[in-house]
């Protein structure tokens, strides 16, 4: 069995882009930023997405570790949507995910319920196949509650309050690697020290998740 502290450090070190050999033929990641602006751009003339106050530029101070030349940092909320909200039609089924069903730790794992999404659009998290969902409440968001959802009933799912939701603009990053972010101790450590609220009631903000230095790969 993989001990936590060996855990931590693979998922850091992936993040870092150290657990393979950078070669020129991997690309460059500015391309693939481009590429996400562009989308984003556009799906923001489309009316698909809110345009958003900019966030603020990078600075060198901020960077917290070194990452490959042709990697590049971004600011997650650059790069995916947050808590983004499904339309679709009232008497559709879909999957529905209390705390209790999203397991804890370094694994992908989770299940739901059935619901029409009547009975689950006003007052819930919405999700889509391919979202990433992380716990922003305490003791949830320490011990790692977070996944990739999919296999979703038709696709769309509305769960518990106490998630963030993260979308990648039109897929363009892989959602698995988010999800390794979202479980290092960097992420983690920093979410702790940005929680605001009341003992046991403390939450990690939507400004903390578009805040966040991301180490962006280039798209393989």
């Amino acid at each position: 069995m993989i001990s936590e502290q060996l855990r931590k450090s693979i998922l850091q070190a992936a993040i870092q882009g150290k657990l393979t050999e950078q070669l020129p033929e991997d690309g460059d990641a500015r391309v693939l930023l481009a590429e996400i602006q562009f989308e984003k751009a556009q799906l923001i003339k489309d009316g698909k997405i809110k345009n958003e106050k900019a966030l603020p530029e990078i600075t060198e101070d901020e960077i917290p570790f070194d990452i490959p030349e042709n990697w590049s940092w971004v600011r997650l909320g650059d790069v995916v949507q947050i808590n983004p909200r499904n339309k679709i039609e009232d008497e559709i089924l879909v999957s529905f995910m209390p705390m209790t069903l999203l397991d804890n730790g370094y694994s992908n794992k989770f299940s739901f319920e059935e619901r029409l999404w009547k009975d689950v659009k006003y007052g819930f998290t919405h999700f889509a196949n391919n979202d990433v969902v992380v716990a922003k409440i305490t003791p949830c968001f320490q011990n790692r509650k977070s996944a990739v959802v999919t296999d979703l009933i038709n696709g769309f799912g509305a769960g518990t309050t106490e998630l963030h939701v993260l979308r990648p603009i039109n897929n363009l990053i892989y959602s698995k690697y988010i999800l390794s972010l979202l479980k290092t101790e960097y992420f983690i450590g920093d979410g702790v020290l940005n929680m605001t609220g009341t003992a046991g009631q403390q939450r990690v903000g939507k400004g903390y998740i578009e805040k966040l230095l991301c180490p962006l790969p280039p798209r393989s």
